[in-house]
């Protein structure tokens, strides 16, 4: 069993045919085991990531008045930001902001992403390398988040890709279905809780669950983050929960999504997480306020998602009925848990045969 969150090399996958093969192998295994994994070596700039993350942190350090449009409890709006709260020592306490946005295809909703502050869609360039604390002006502008998801958008194609083949299905199984998908990106600001007032924590020290244990609907999410706060539920460890490292260096966080269990039938199943954060520390990268950036891909959205053909057979029958990502949606919308819904997909009897 492995003692830490496991690592993949994503230039292993563009390497030797040897070296794809292996890290192809590799994938399949840290996903039928554990759901999860750390991508390195994925390519993406590092002064891309930490503009991507400044852009977040002056978004969510905006007056509200400025984010006050964007409010709203309907989850069929392509761009929309809420807070979670929680009853904590008799007060009401904000756990966590935020701003949810569609994101592919890019050119279709980046005209609907948020117009404040500027670092959030534009910083000045006049070279490949400039300041991302440079003042803003009109010209000779690219898009902070726009060119983060793009990049994001090449990584989740190569990582879907690779998880076909460890599946033993054609490396291109998804791919006209991808390129003809949805994204949605969800950015998130959580305040560190503020030290307890209970002596039992020992002086105001103890935990607090910002964002409670969940799977994502997508195929995979992969997730980018300021600081630490992240735990994944280790299977491998007796369902242990697994605090993920914080590299500051740059590397992303993979989960399983519930419709890659679905569509593998069961043998990679979506990886449970949530988000713990310190009493008077928080998870930030120096302590303090903790930002991260998740990117949601799946089908399109009327597009069906089902068990793989090639995954079923007599010993193993479709575990799984189909759904789409709209049917999700609608039935969030009626007031739904996300958990039920996949309950809902699970066909009943064949729990042992996988």
């Amino acid at each position: 069993m492995e003692s830490t969150v496991p690592t993949v090399d994503f230039s292993k996958l563009q390497g030797t045919l040897a070296e794809r093969s292996a890290a192809v192998q590799d994938i399949g295994r840290i996903c039928q085991n554990k759901g999860f994994f750390q991508l390195i070596n994925h390519g993406i700039n590092t002064g891309i990531l930490r503009d991507a993350l400044a852009a977040a942190a002056a978004f969510f350090d905006l007056p509200m008045e400025d984010m006050a449009g964007l409010v709203s409890d309907d989850i069929t709006q392509p761009v929309r930001y809420s807070t979670f709260t929680e009853l904590d020592g008799g007060e009401i306490k904000i756990r966590r902001h935020i701003l949810k946005q569609y994101s592919y295809p890019l050119e279709e909703w980046i005209g609907k992403w948020p117009e404040k502050p500027w670092q959030y869609r534009s910083v000045p360039v006049s070279s490949s390398v400039r300041s991302s604390s440079s003042p803003a002006t009109h010209h000779s502008i690219v898009e902070r988040m726009a060119k983060y998801a793009a990049e994001v958008r090449r990584v989740v194609a190569e990582i879907v890709e690779a998880i076909a083949e460890s599946l033993g299905l054609r490396r291109d199984y998804l791919r006209a279905q991808m390129e003809q998908g949805f994204e949605m990106m969800a950015l998130n600001f959580y305040p560190p809780p503020p030290p307890s007032r209970d002596e039992s924590f020992g002086g105001g020290g103890g935990t607090v669950v910002c964002c409670g244990e969940h799977t994502d609907y997508t195929l995979v999410t992969v997730l980018l983050a300021s600081g630490h706060g992240l735990e994944e539920l280790d299977r491998e460890a007796a369902g242990s929960w697994r605090p993920v490292p914080h590299c500051a260096g740059g590397s992303l966080t993979v989960h399983v999504g519930n419709y890659l269990e679905v569509l593998s039938n069961g043998r990679y199943r979506a990886a449970l997480h949530r988000v713990v954060m310190e009493r008077g520390r928080g998870g930030g990268g120096g302590g303090g306020a903790r930002v991260s950036i998740a990117s949601l891909p799946s089908l399109a959205m009327d597009a069906r998602v089902e068990v793989a053909e090639e995954l079923v057979d007599a010993r193993h029958p479709a575990a799984y009925r189909g759904s789409t990502l709209a049917e999700f949606i609608e039935f969030l919308s009626a007031g739904g848990n996300g958990g039920d819904f996949m309950e809902n997909l699970k066909i009943s009897g064949t729990e042992d045969q996988q």
